[in-house]
């Protein structure tokens, strides 16, 4: 080992801390490699790695480490700006957890600044400039005519008849090419024009990233119910255990102690790691108990914000540490990732897919001859105690591929 490279004090603490932000913000793949090269660079380090079960497990879980999740990708994307600290990095981490797969938000720019206690306009300054920074553009969009909108101002392909055409876009539904033309005051040609322009978008750029491994390898972490509890297993997230070496009799030169202290560092680090797994499942797990107990329609409103409150760890490390976190309980495996959504208490907040699994049960309950209108799913809705507008409602009920009353009463 080279000298001249041994620690002071001060040094080492600051060193000590370096390696427990580091290690916690480290993916499982980037910790594995990590691991690897300390313990081939530091003769006092031992790792004892779990067995694989064959090599089956290993092509499947350096696949699981070759996909790139939505989440991961907009963190890297935004890291620039999330290392600033302060409000930015509250603004832009809040962004980043209301991001649905599809690369839109799930939650309007007033319901963030309601959840976060600071001005909308400063919400809306944020997404905007999160919106120039990330790519592919179209990411972050309110809607799809926003989503679109920011994919034509990337390809600088805006023109005033795209301009007319996108502002009216919903007219298209309703009125067909002939019905946006009138709209916009363009002739029909110039409608299909921009329209053919704009079927090469993407609607959903947040869908070419794969966000959910659960069927490339084993849960994380494993529930069992124990009385009204539950027994938590910890299963495989943590798959290397780090030792410290065993030094024969006599005196350890500079080298040999810099090295001791090295290793006793990495051991800590991956202690507090493991620990901060431990709290953020026993919460997550405790917030969600009617989940997993019940199914879906039992999910509660929940965010990141609350997970680190509870735990006392910065809403960074909570999102980190469940980047990519499998449980396996009764109703089968589930990213934890989307256990979270909405915010307890802000009124209105309910859990995205609590809400679309009582949309989903209540058109297959309905009368075929009479099919339920978004405002009585509203209204049916908020008699069950849950309050969401008739705009949310479209929505769910369109990505779970319902059509229109009108349409269903026409099909049926």
């Amino acid at each position: 080992m080279t000298r001249g490279l041994r620690l002071q004090p001060r040094q080492a603490q600051v060193f000590r801390l370096g390696q427990v932000v580091g290690i916690l913000q480290m993916t499982e793949a980037e910790l594995d490699a990590h691991l690897g090269e300390a313990a081939r660079d530091n003769p006092m380090l031992t790792l004892q790695w779990r067995p694989l079960a064959g090599a089956g497990d290993m092509i499947e879980m350096l696949a699981v480490a070759e996909v790139n999740s939505l989440h991961a990708h907009v963190m890297q994307e935004l890291a620039g700006l999330r290392a600033q600290g302060g409000l930015i990095e509250r603004l832009i981490t809040a962004l980043i957890e209301e991001l649905e797969p599809s690369g839109r938000l799930g939650r309007s720019v007033a319901e963030i600044a309601m959840a976060l206690g600071v001005a909308e306009e400063l919400v809306g300054t944020a997404l905007t400039l999160v919106q120039k920074r990330v790519e592919p553009a179209g990411l972050f969009a309110r809607t799809l005519g926003e989503c679109l909108r920011l994919q034509v101002e990337d390809r600088e392909e805006m023109t005033p008849e795209m301009d007319l055409v996108l502002s009216h876009l919903p007219v298209l539904e309703r009125g067909g090419v002939g019905g946006l033309a009138q709209a916009t005051g363009l002739c029909e040609a110039a409608v299909a024009g921009c329209l053919a322009a704009i079927r090469r978008l993407d609607p959903k750029p947040g869908a070419r990233f794969a966000a959910d491994p659960t069927l490339m390898r084993d849960p994380d972490v494993i529930l069992r119910p124990d009385g009204t509890g539950w027994e938590i297993d910890l299963g495989t997230r943590l798959r290397a255990e780090a030792g410290i070496a065993r030094l024969p009799g006599g005196a350890r030169s500079p080298e040999t102690r810099e090295a001791l202290a090295r290793a006793r560092a990495l051991k800590q680090a991956l202690e507090i790691r493991r620990s901060a797994l431990e709290q953020v499942v026993r919460v997550l797990v405790s917030r969600q108990d009617g989940f997993f107990r019940d199914g879906v329609q039992a999910l509660e409103p929940l965010s990141m914000a609350e997970i680190a409150q509870e735990t006392g760890f910065h809403p960074s490390t909570v999102s980190r540490v469940m980047n990519g976190l499998l449980i396996e309980g009764p109703n089968g495996v589930v990213a934890a990732r989307s256990l979270i959504s909405g915010t307890a208490g802000a009124g209105s907040a309910h859990a995205r897919p609590r809400v679309m699994a009582r949309i989903r049960a209540l058109l297959a309950l309905e009368d075929p001859g009479a099919p339920l209108s978004d405002r009585k799913l509203v209204a049916l809705l908020e008699a069950e105690g849950i309050r969401v507008s008739r705009r949310v409602v479209s929505k769910y009920r369109h990505e779970i591929g319902a059509a229109t009353a009108t349409r269903r009463k026409l099909s049926g």
